[in-house]
């Protein structure tokens, strides 16, 4: 039983150090992405797609393994925090929806391609619900101690 639990702490501390690696790892890749693109320098679209793809496949994968390997209290606050930190993130987001306007959003930001919009939307989005995510999954375990 000690060797079963001393390997599920092994695989969850890897989990933990390829997360936050691969957290690093995307600040660097968008770093150097926004550095090409104001040099003018484009990647390919195949290649952009494909290592979007693995970034993918890989992360999920290690999503799985450190699901499966913490226990149930922070499963709770996982699934607690993200189900109304991340909802509660979209509501204080939908007064901003309703009070911008497309001539102050031009105004903010210049004019844009449709697509360009989605992606900012997009972003606004998962940037609200992950803030709201972790605002509650903090005070759920400073609640708990």
């Amino acid at each position: 039983m000690n060797e079963r639990v001393g390997r599920q702490a092994a695989r969850q501390s890897l989990a933990q150090k390829i997360l936050l690696g691969s957290g690093i790892f995307g600040g660097f890749v968008g770093a150097g992405s926004a550095m090409l693109e104001n040099m003018g320098v484009t990647l390919p679209a195949p290649l952009v797609f494909g290592a979007t793809l693995t970034a993918i496949v890989v992360l999920f994968w290690v999503s799985i393994i450190y699901w499966r390997n913490i226990d149930e209290a922070a499963r709770a606050a996982h699934t607690f925090a993200w189900f109304w930190g991340g909802t509660g993130g979209m509501l204080a987001l939908l007064p901003i929806c309703v009070l911008v306007d497309a001539e102050r959003l031009v105004a903010m930001f210049g004019q844009r391609d449709p697509v360009e919009w989605v992606a900012l939307g997009f972003v606004s989005l998962i940037t609200a619900q992950l803030l709201g995510y972790g605002l509650v999954w903090a005070g759920w375990w400073l609640r708990q101690r």
